[in-house]
């Protein structure tokens, strides 16, 4: 299976997400408050949590019920917070109703076997292994909610007074519960999070109309999807982290780019400082190499992760072939361990295998951890010897680079 083949149903399953949040995300940003899919989203994980303590399986209706349930309970508390007296602010309340959730979620994954691993689940969630059956069941979830959503947004129904007001922050808080305990199960807390609020900001910046920003919403957050996919795959991380944070980036990057183009001048002094920057830092890692040679050089880890081929310009041969024998030995080793691990979840989970089983598994993964951290250090010690052998003509390319500085600017001193 190829890479493209790999990615379609997660991408297609973020696509459906980012979709139907980023409509309800720009209701959120013009209500102010930004934290309530949080609450929400916790009040669903609290549901799963729940249902993971009572023996249902994730994905079971009976974890689906659990979720649901205290995803509408959260959704009627807040519906009842425009009721609360107006000296305290609406969005305090929805981080209490986000901290007990959590608060109440780790009490009761605290002592359950495998609580570490259902925590960090619902965290950060298992978007690479979306099932085609968890896709089309929230799209047909999502689909209707959409439609109503969007048709309440057009005939003014979200607005009012009085009951009116809290029957519809009811409705909408309901449908978003939803929505909520559907992405949760796929997506986690921190990326349902990011889905929510960032490709509507980015919107929300780059349009005034409604459409406008869903549609700017929608294309950014696919495109931010696909890159994050493919840096997570290339980088061997977590998914759900490295969406969440290629998510920041590009929010980042909508709120800065604009002002440079516009700013010749900006872009000019950006510029400068990005050149002076690299610059510096270049400057700092040689003389960092050349004092502790022997030491960690997170720049020049970085230069030689993107060309290996650097290694070629101070490395012998023979130190070249003992890091590829270590790194195949860590490739094969990493491999193993993969291997292992899945079949102990499995095992934890299922029931398959018997005590001594996993006690044997859990061994076989301590000695390839241990294998793979001394291939590690060979490595490391190959290179740092290699390195040291660059300490002194990196001081004469040094002393050379310094002197000619201090020619020129002594000539271009005395010319003026």
């Amino acid at each position: 299976m190829n890479t493209l083949d790999f990615l379609t149903l997660p991408l297609l399953a973020c696509l459906l997400l980012i979709v139907v949040h980023c409509q309800f995300g720009l209701h959120v940003i013009a209500r102010n408050v930004i934290f309530v899919d949080l609450a929400l989203a916790q009040c669903a994980a609290l549901g799963a949590t729940v249902a993971f303590m009572q023996g249902h399986m994730p994905g079971t209706l009976g974890a689906y019920a659990w979720s649901l349930g205290l995803a509408w309970a959260g959704a009627l508390a807040l519906s009842l917070i425009r009721f609360a007296p107006k000296t305290i602010p609406h969005e305090a309340l929805v981080g209490v109703m986000y901290v007990a959730s959590s608060a109440g979620g780790v009490l009761l994954i605290d002592s359950a076997p495998q609580g570490a691993e259902h925590l960090k689940q619902m965290l950060t969630g298992s978007i690479l292994t979306v099932t085609p059956d968890e896709v089309l069941k929230a799209a047909l979830i999502y689909t209707p909610i959409i439609g109503l959503l969007h048709l309440a947004t057009r005939r003014g129904w979200m607005h009012g007074h009085g009951g009116r007001a809290w029957l519809a922050d009811l409705l909408f808080y309901a449908a978003f519960g939803v929505v909520v305990t559907s992405s949760v199960a796929m997506a986690g807390v921190l990326l349902v999070f990011s889905f929510l609020i960032i490709p509507a900001l980015c919107g929300t910046l780059l349009s005034r109309h409604h459409g406008g920003q869903w549609a700017w919403g929608i294309g950014l957050g696919g495109t931010a999807s696909l890159g994050g996919l493919l840096l997570s795959l290339w980088a061997d991380t977590s998914p759900g982290a490295t969406l969440v944070t290629v998510f920041a980036v590009v929010l980042l990057l909508v709120m800065v780019l604009p002002r440079l183009v516009m700013s010749t001048t900006t872009r000019h002094h950006a510029a400068t400082l990005g050149r002076r920057t690299l610059s510096a830092a270049v400057v700092v890692s040689l003389v960092w190499l050349t004092v502790q040679p022997r030491a960690d050089q997170p720049l020049l880890d970085a230069a030689e992760k993107a060309l290996p081929s650097l290694q070629a310009l101070y490395m012998r041969p023979v130190e070249r072939q003992a890091l590829d024998e270590s790194q195949a030995y860590v490739n094969r080793y990493a491999k193993a361990l993969d291997q292992l691990t899945e079949r102990e979840q499995t095992s934890r989970w299922m029931g398959t295998d018997d005590d001594d089983t996993v006690r044997r598994i859990a061994s076989f993964q301590q000695s390839y951890n241990e294998m793979i951290k001394g291939e590690q250090f060979v490595m490391k010690e190959t290179r740092a010897r290699a390195r040291e052998r660059l300490r002194w003509p990196l001081v004469g390319v040094l002393a050379a680079s310094l002197l000619g500085l201090w020619l020129w600017r002594r000539k271009l001193t005395s010319s003026k």
